[in-house]
């Protein structure tokens, strides 16, 4: 038995929605990978695009573990195993980027409802308030970078600053 990977990306404008933040994978196969427009066996590169998702091939592995092990030199330390199987018999593993999964937006903006964002704040108090968030999000089993918070962070300040001013 062969053991083949593909890589699975969405590339359209909604990639932080709920529907599409943890959506990147790494999946390994029984099924050789094949392009989506001609049905091609394709054992590495580009296999298409559809509907804003793009395919690559990774190669073709003659054990679980060899394949296994070519994915964790693709995502270095930085990934995770799903727990839950594939709805689809011949995938075997599915291994998603990072560490943590990510947080959306709107759950993101949803969690910093209940967070102090004073109308004063400089910029530099809010970097420091957003890294102890990351660590905090971390924490809890989730990730998301320290500028996507002090984005937010900066947005809630300004927001405060308008609501003075009215």
């Amino acid at each position: 038995m062969k053991f083949y990977i593909e890589e699975i990306r969405y590339c359209g404008p909604d990639g932080r929605t709920d529907k599409y933040i943890d959506f990147d994978r790494f999946e390994i196969t029984t099924e050789p990978t094949r392009t989506n427009m001609t049905g091609e066996v394709c054992l590495d590169g580009w296999l298409g695009m559809y509907d804003d998702v793009t395919r690559y091939a990774h190669g073709v592995y003659d054990s679980l573990a060899a394949a296994d092990y070519a994915i964790q030199n693709l995502l270095s330390d930085e990934y995770r195993l799903d727990d839950e199987p594939s709805e689809f018999p011949d995938v075997l593993a599915v291994y998603r980027p990072g560490r943590l999964p990510p947080m959306s937006d709107e759950t993101l903006g949803i969690w910093l409802q209940d967070v102090d964002v004073p109308a004063d704040a400089d910029n530099a108090a809010l970097r420091r308030q957003a890294k102890d968030l990351a660590s905090e999000l971390e924490d809890m089993g989730v990730s998301v970078s320290v500028v996507r918070i002090w984005l937010c962070l900066e947005s809630l300040r300004d927001d405060a600053r308008a609501e003075l001013e009215d």
